[in-house]
């Protein structure tokens, strides 16, 4: 039997709350855009990338993962990896918000969803399979292009920035062309602003 078509609408209308969950809080030199701004350009950038460079991974999955990887944040709003870094809150209070906030969702979601999506969530935090690892690639190359359309006032912690993708990005050599054609351009930012690199390189 199809889910109630009011249960379906009311899961929808949680999840529209991604688009008030603003990023890059904590800055003071910027505004941030939204996690569901964020989610829909990774999610392209799941699809192009892997479409381009013919990385092997299972599409489907990718994008799915990469549509409600931050989806708690509908509940429990961005928490910056800059706030983490500052000491303001700790990984395990973050991991604490965003299960109480995955728990909150599944109980608006549907019957088929509502054991897929929290699933796909899981896996991406673990970042254990080839999918989870592609999707975090593509969500820290989606955010450094974010910065660089911001511009170099918006610029906090520009080591953070400079090395923020390096790691993930090593799953995939595939990649290394796309995070370096980026780092080019932060350059070019980071040069306008006056920002050292001595640190960064």
């Amino acid at each position: 039997m199809a889910e109630d078509p009011s249960k379906l609408i009311g899961f929808l209308h949680k999840a529209g709350g991604m688009k008030d969950a603003v990023r890059f809080k904590d800055s003071k030199k910027m505004i941030g855009d939204s996690a569901a701004e964020h989610s829909w350009r990774t999610a392209l950038m799941v699809f192009v990338l892997a479409d381009e460079l013919k990385i092997k991974i299972n599409l489907t999955k990718a994008l799915e993962m990469a549509l409600v990887h931050d989806i708690v944040e509908s509940v429990a709003g961005n928490i910056d990896h800059v706030s983490i870094v500052k000491g303001k809150i700790t990984e395990k209070q973050k991991a604490n918000l965003e299960n109480k906030a995955i728990n909150q969702l599944k109980k608006t979601m549907p019957r088929f969803s509502g054991n897929k999506i929290p699933a796909l969530w899981q896996e991406y935090e673990k970042g254990t399979t080839r999918e989870a690892k592609f999707v975090k690639a593509a969500n820290k190359l989606e955010t450094l292009m974010y910065l660089l359309e911001s511009g170099s006032k918006s610029y906090d912690e520009p080591e953070i920035i400079f090395h923020y993708a390096d790691h993930a990005v090593n799953n995939f050599p595939e990649l290394k062309p796309v995070l370096e054609e980026l780092k080019k351009e932060l350059k070019k930012e980071f040069k306008k602003g006056r920002i050292s690199l001595e640190r960064s390189r």
